[in-house]
C-alpha cells in the first residue's frame, strides 16, 4: 500500500510540473528519432513523383461508357493476382487511398456492396432526372489549394469545378411562405462584411466571432496530430496529459466548449445566433452539442466560396477508378464483404465476398465501411472486442439520420431561374429546442408531424454540364433530419414492398418538403413531375449505413476528447487492418479525402502530406509558366 501511495505521489508531482513533462516529451522524441533512423521500417514509394495531370478530355456522357467504369460487377476472374491491399467500400476515403497506394506500386482491389461505385459521391438517374446522394457542395477548391491539388493528382486533372453563386447559402427563417432571408457571401472579407451589413448593431460581436473562428480552426492541427503521429508517442501525450500543453485546441478548450456556449457569450440576438449556426446540418449536430472548433473549420472551409463538380458528383469516382486501374488495380461492385478474415494471431489477412463466400487475401485490409460496420459486423467478435476502438462505438454513438425528397421538375434551370446555391429553412429562431423536440417525437406521431427544417439544393443549377445531359428538366433535393426509431420497423422489409403505412408517411413528409420549395421558389409551383422520398431505411439499403445515419459516428464532444480522437485513426491496433473515411477524422468529403492520404501514409511509412506539398510547389511553377506563355 505504501509503495502505491508513493508511486501515486511521484506521478502527481511530475504531472503538476509541466517542465518535467516537456523534458520527458523531448527525451522520448529523441529516442524515437534514433529508433526510426537506425531500426525503423523502410519508406514506401512516393506516389507524387510527378504531376499526374493531363489536358482535360471531353466529358463522357454516354451511359454505357460510364457504367463500364462505375458498375464493374464482381467476378472471381476479375480479381487481380498478388494483391497488396483490399479496400472495403468505394467512398472517397477508400478510392483516394487506393489511387495513392496504386501509384506507390501496390496492387489494389476495391470492393463495393452497391451496384455502383462512389459511396456518397454516386449519382442515380430516374425518369430522366439525375440526383446526387451525398456531396452537395464543397469548399476550398480554388486553384492552388491543397485539397484541389490532391484531387487533381488522384483524378489525373480530369475533375473540373464550377463555382457556385457568390451567395452560396441563404437562411430562410420563419414560415417558408413569409420567411426572412439571410444570404451568405463568398470571400474572406466579403463574408464578414455581409454579416455586419445584415446585423449592423452586432458588429463587435461578429468581429469577435470571426476572431474565434480563425483561432479555433487553426488549432485543429492538434486533432490531426493525434491521428498521424506514431501511436506510442500519442499515447504518451494523452496518458501524461502533455497534449493539453502541446495542442492549442485543448488548451483553449475549443474541443470542449460548444458553439452555443460561445454564441451566448457574444450576443443575445436570437436571429444572429441562428444565422451564425445555420450550417450545423453539415455536421449533423446542434449548436448546444457541437465542439466549437468543428464549426470553425467548416466556416473557414466555405469562406472563399463553394464549388460543384462539372458533370456531377459521379465524376469523382469515375476518374479515381480509372487512376487505380491504370496501375493494375480493380474496383468491383455488387461485392458485399461479409467478413474480414483473421489468422490465429488476430491479424487481418483477407475478406470473404458475396453469397458464394469467395475468400480473397492481401497484405493490408483497409475498411472504408465505417467503424460500426467494421467492428460490429465484419470482424470476428473476439478480435473486434480486443480492440481499443470497440468500446468507442457506444461512447460516441451514431450521427443522426436523414430523409431526402428527390424531385424532378419540368423546365431547365435557366428557364426556372434556379440558384446555384443552397437554402437552409428554419421555421424557428431556436435550433436546439425545436430540432430536439422534432427528433424526440414517437414513431406513431410521424403521420401528424410538422417539419421544422429543410435543406434545399438544385443539383441541376450547380452542374454547368446539366443542360447538355438533361435538356428541359431540373432536379431538386430537399433534406431534413430524422430519427432511426421512426422507421426501424421496416428495416428488414423488401425494398418497395414495405407497406401502405410506410408509403403514407413518406408521402406526408414528401409533400411538406415540396411545399417548402414552392413557398420559397414559387416558379416551381405546378412543375413537379416526379418525386421519391428516401428514408433512413433507404439509406441503410443503398449506403450500408447501419441506422441510416448521415455522417457515421456522431460529431459531438465525446468524439473529440484526446483519448477517443487518438484511437479513431487509420492504423488500428489490429495488425493488418487500417481504416479510412470520415469516421477516422470528422465528417464530410474533404475529411474523407484527407484520411485516404493519411491511411496510405501509414501503410507506406512516409509523410505523404509533405510529398503533396512538394508536388504542389511544382504544380504552381508549371501553372505560372503556362500562364506567362499564354499571356
Amino acid at each position: 500500500m505504501s509503495i502505491d501511495i508513493g508511486l501515486r505521489s511521484a506521478i502527481e508531482y511530475i504531472v503538476t510540473r509541466p517542465a518535467f513533462l516537456v523534458a520527458g516529451f523531448l527525451f522520448y522524441v529523441v529516442l524515437y528519432l534514433i529508433s526510426v533512423t537506425f531500426f525503423g521500417k523502410k519508406y514506401g514509394k512516393n506516389p507524387f513523383t510527378k504531376d499526374y495531370r493531363r489536358p482535360p478530355e471531353p466529358f463522357v456522357h454516354d451511359t454505357k461508357a460510364r457504367e463500364d467504369v462505375l458498375k464493374q460487377r464482381f467476378k472471381a476472374s476479375l480479381v487481380p493476382q498478388n494483391l497488396d491491399a483490399i479496400i472495403i467500400g468505394s467512398g472517397v476515403g477508400g478510392l483516394s487511398a487506393g489511387v495513392l497506394l496504386s501509384r506507390a506500386g501496390c496492387k489494389v482491389l476495391v470492393l463495393e456492396q452497391h451496384d455502383q461505385a462512389g459511396g456518397c459521391c454516386h449519382t442515380f438517374v430516374e425518369k430522366g432526372f439525375e440526383f446526387d446522394t451525398g456531396i452537395h457542395y464543397i469548399g476550398n477548391m480554388h486553384n492552388g489549394s491543397v485539397d484541389r491539388v490532391l484531387l487533381d493528382q488522384v483524378t489525373g486533372g480530369q475533375l473540373r469545378w464550377a463555382p457556385m453563386d457568390n451567395e452560396f447559402d441563404q437562411v430562410a427563417m420563419g414560415d417558408p411562405a413569409n420567411a426572412k432571408l439571410f444570404k451568405m457571401k463568398a470571400g474572406e472579407k466579403e463574408y464578414v462584411q455581409n454579416l455586419i451589413n445584415l446585423f449592423p448593431q452586432e458588429k463587435d460581436a461578429i468581429l469577435k466571432y470571426m476572431e474565434l473562428i480563425k483561432d479555433a480552426s487553426s488549432s485543429f492541427y492538434g486533432i490531426v496530430m493525434l491521428k498521424v503521429l506514431p501511436k506510442i508517442l500519442v499515447r504518451f501525450l494523452v496518458v501524461t496529459g502533455l497534449y493539453k500543453i502541446v495542442f492549442r485546441c485543448y488548451r483553449k478548450r475549443y474541443a470542449e466548449k460548444t458553439l452555443q456556449e460561445f454564441l451566448d457569450e457574444l450576443t443575445s440576438n436570437k436571429e444572429l445566433k441562428l444565422v451564425l449556426s445555420y450550417i450545423c446540418g453539415d455536421y449533423g449536430i446542434f449548436p448546444k452539442d457541437v465542439p466549437f472548433f468543428l464549426h470553425a473549420i467548416l466556416i473557414t472551409h466555405y469562406q472563399k466560396g463553394a464549388y460543384y463538380p462539372r458533370a456531377g458528383t459521379s465524376e469523382i469516382p469515375f476518374h479515381m477508378i480509372q487512376s487505380i486501374e491504370k496501375e493494375g488495380g480493380k474496383v468491383l461492385v455488387q461485392a458485399p464483404v461479409t467478413k474480414i478474415l483473421c489468422d490465429e494471431k488476430g491479424r487481418a489477412v483477407g475478406v470473404r465476398v458475396g453469397k458464394n463466400e469467395m475468400d480473397v487475401f492481401a497484405r493490408y485490409i483497409i475498411s472504408d465501411a465505417g467503424v460500426v460496420n467494421t467492428f460490429k459486423t465484419l470482424l470476428p467478435e473476439s478480435v473486434a472486442r480486443s480492440s481499443c476502438i470497440y468500446p468507442l462505438i457506444e461512447k460516441v454513438g451514431p450521427s443522426c439520420s436523414f430523409i431526402t425528397a428527390f424531385i424532378g421538375v419540368e423546365g431547365s434551370p435557366s428557364e426556372l431561374k434556379l440558384p446555384a446555391g443552397n437554402t437552409w429553412v428554419y421555421n424557428t429562431d431556436d435550433i436546439n429546442k425545436t430540432m430536439s423536440e422534432f427528433l424526440n417525437l414517437k414513431a406513431d406521431e410521424m403521420e401528424d408531424v410538422q417539419i421544422p427544417f429543410g435543406y434545399i439544393s438544385f443539383p441541376s443549377a450547380k452542374d454547368t454540364e446539366w443542360e447538355k445531359k438533361h435538356p428541359g428538366k431540373s432536379s431538386v433535393l430537399v433534406i431534413t433530419l430524422a430519427n432511426w426509431d421512426w422507421f426501424k420497423e421496416w428495416k428488414d422489409e423488401k425494398l418497395r414492398h414495405r407497406g401502405d403505412r410506410y408509403e403514407g408517411i413518406k408521402d406526408i413528409i414528401g409533400r411538406q418538403l415540396w411545399q417548402q420549395c414552392v413557398d420559397l421558389f414559387p416558379q416551381l409551383d405546378g412543375k413537379k413531375v416526379y418525386m421519391e422520398v428516401g428514408t433512413p431505411v433507404t439509406n441503410q439499403y443503398y449506403l450500408a449505413a447501419p441506422q441510416g445515419e448521415m455522417y457515421g459516428l456522431a460529431q459531438g464532444k465525446a468524439r473529440f476528447t484526446a483519448d477517443v480522437a487518438s484511437k479513431l485513426r487509420p492504423d488500428t491496433d489490429i495488425p493488418g487492418l487500417f481504416l479510412t473515411g470520415q469516421d477516422t477524422m470528422t465528417c464530410g468529403f474533404t475529411s474523407a479525402l484527407t484520411m485516404g492520404l493519411v491511411c496510405a501514409s501509414q501503410i507506406l511509412n512516409r509523410n505523404l502530406y509533405s510529398d503533396l506539398l512538394k508536388i504542389r510547389k511544382q504544380v504552381k511553377k508549371i501553372d505560372d509558366l503556362t500562364k506567362i506563355k499564354s499571356d
